[in-house]
């Protein structure tokens, strides 16, 4: 039996009421105990103190009568006193006759002599099996008297369990007063909103019907007013939102056509309903086919058609990775998809192009293989000569300086290739923002060569800036002199006589910076792949004089981000010339 909504609105609301006051008197009654039970905790705690002061106030070498202490403290103070010694064994219980302490039970494990024993003042709340009565306990530490340790007062927690039950009876209730108040109320107001629901519904079958006059109440404006506008404004809403989803319509239709991915509706008879440009151009076709098309005749790919049937016959999503032998080999993620509806047998593909995927994993993985390969060369070189001075070598005075110079110089590769690491991957960070500020560039390169004129003049080579005029750029001037200094030490290093030469300019929007060197030249067919990180024309020489492969590439990184342009010219035994540009007024990330 289906219960009306006036009906679930009622018990519903009456067992929230229900479960808020059981769990407002539950609340109330454990606060209340709670507060009596310190309360008498604090008194008690009092009263065990002043029993403590009298023991220890005792004139010395008084008889120690303990039973006898106990019972004439209990008539002081009129609760129970227990005199407890440092074993644990009661010595004196005002409710126990003189005779029966040796039947009570070791007291060192009671939460409260424990407590006390160890110095402290302790409190607990249980039942006492010897009166048979719930007792708050406080005792505290005795020092000084023989033979005692411990003063226990406990008294019965009969107020507190009589006041307790009389607030409960109280609360309670109130309570029944309160849910039979609320109760009526809930009852009326379900009742009105019944109604107007009832209302609602009667009008929106009138609209359903074909009555456009029909109206609903607007008041009192509630949410269920707001329900009642909502219906009156939706027979006038209805052609503005046939309009609304032609619109839908035709938008979906121009995000299908720019999609990247390929999308494809294959009828049950493997005939194109639909396609995108992007699954044209994945297939290496200019256009689009025209519905009706033969899938197999446009895409001409068994792997497809395949794909296209097993979906079609189990009904389930399929997806494959493919390669396809179109005029471009591409490596696609294949999907499709069983529709069900007016037309069974239909089905949606999706072709996902990978090629750019494959070709960044590819570069991934030389990347790593080529880290590991430049990191393994030193640290080898490093381990094998420190093993050497440690297995006789620091005793050869002859060549321990040696070993000492080659692993200094392998840890200085290792250091510079860390160094450049770190820089490519700050360049290539996403969020990467370039510090811009107005310098000259010239001045720049002056700077840069200024710190490798030393350099060029132990190895016998001429650097130089050819004069010209300024070069005002709007860039960040420690990325910029990154490049210039990269760049001279790539010249300096791979050019053993002659010269190296340095132009700076500027034309038209753009500032620009030359480094030309007499070196041994870059061969033809590795001048496309020179910016590339880790490749080197000539690996062996490339080591020997220290290179690690990335400076050319943080060049390109830089420049791009500025954007900029950087290139090379060169002819093997005449030497390159590295040329760079960036925008005068600034370009590129900021």
């Amino acid at each position: 039996m289906t219960l009306s909504l006036r009906a679930r609105l009622f018990l519903g609301t009456a067992l929230i009421v229900t479960l808020a006051l059981g769990l407002a008197t539950v609340l109330a009654t454990r606060e209340q105990r709670r507060w009596m039970i310190e309360r008498d905790g604090r008194l008690l705690a009092a009263a065990t103190e002043r029993a403590a002061r009298g023991i220890a106030a005792r004139p010395p070498g008084a008889p120690a009568d303990f039973p006898g202490l106990a019972a004439s403290l209990a008539a002081v103070h009129g609760r129970r006193v227990t005199l407890v010694d440092s074993s644990g064994r009661v010595v004196g219980d005002s409710e126990v006759p003189r005779e029966g302490l040796a039947r009570l039970d070791n007291h060192r494990d009671r939460p409260e002599v424990a407590a006390a024993l160890a110095g402290h003042t302790g409190a607990s709340t249980r039942f006492s099996a010897t009166l048979d009565v719930d007792l708050l306990y406080v005792a505290i530490p005795v020092r000084g008297v023989p033979g005692l340790a411990v003063v226990r007062l406990a008294e019965p927690l009969r107020e507190a369990h009589e006041a307790t039950a009389a607030l409960a009876r109280a609360v309670l209730l109130a309570a029944v007063l309160s849910f039979a108040l609320i109760l009526g109320v809930v009852a009326w107001v379900t009742g009105r909103h019944a109604r107007r629901i009832h209302e609602l519904a009667a009008v929106t079958r009138r609209l359903g019907g074909g009555e456009p006059g029909a109206r609903a109440r607007e008041r009192p404006a509630d949410e269920i007013g707001a329900l009642g506008r909502s219906i009156n404004a939706m027979a006038a809403e209805l052609q503005t939102r046939l309009q609304a989803l032609e619109r839908e319509r035709d938008e979906r239709e121009r995000i299908l056509a720019h999609m990247t991915d390929g999308v494809a509706l294959v009828d049950h008879a493997s005939r194109i309903v639909h396609a995108n440009r992007s699954l044209a151009a994945i297939l290496g076709a200019a256009l689009p086919p025209t519905p009706g098309t033969p899938f197999q005749a446009f895409a001409r790919s068994a792997e497809l058609d395949e794909l296209l049937r097993t979906a079609r016959d189990g009904g389930q999503t399929v997806e494959h990775d493919l390669r396809l032998w179109t005029p471009q080999q591409r490596l696609v993620r294949a999907t499709a998809t069983r529709l069900e509806g007016r037309e069974p047998g239909a089905v949606l593909l999706v072709l996902h192009d990978l090629s750019e995927v494959e070709r960044l994993d590819r570069v991934r993985r030389d990347f790593v293989a080529n880290v590991s390969h430049e990191l393994k060369t030193p640290l080898t070189s490093v381990r094998g000569y420190a093993e050497t001075l440690l297995e006789g070598g620091l005793d050869d005075r002859e060549h321990r300086e040696g070993f000492v110079r080659v692993i200094r110089d392998q840890a200085t590769r290792l250091q510079t290739l860390v160094e450049d690491l770190l820089s490519l991957a700050e360049l290539e960070r996403p969020d990467l923002r370039l510090r811009r500020e107005r310098f000259d560039l010239r001045e720049a390169a002056e700077r840069q060569l200024a710190g490798f004129r030393d350099h060029a003049t132990r190895g016998g080579l001429e650097l130089a800036l050819l004069p010209g005029g300024s070069a005002p750029v709007a860039a960040d001037r420690d990325r910029i002199e990154q490049v210039i200094a990269n760049l001279l030490d790539n010249a300096l290093k791979y050019t053993e006589q002659g010269s190296v030469t340095v132009a700076v300019g500027a034309a038209g929007d753009v500032a620009w910076c030359e480094v030309r060197d007499t070196g041994p030249g870059i061969p033809a067919a590795d001048l496309d792949r020179i910016f590339e990180r880790f490749y080197r024309v000539d690996r062996a020489r490339s080591r020997e004089k220290g290179g690690t492969g990335l400076g050319l590439s943080i060049v390109k990184h830089i420049v791009v981000l500025h954007g900029g342009e950087v290139g090379v010219e060169s002819t093997p035994a005449a030497g390159s010339v590295f040329r760079f540009e960036i925008p005068i007024g600034g370009g590129g990330s900021e």
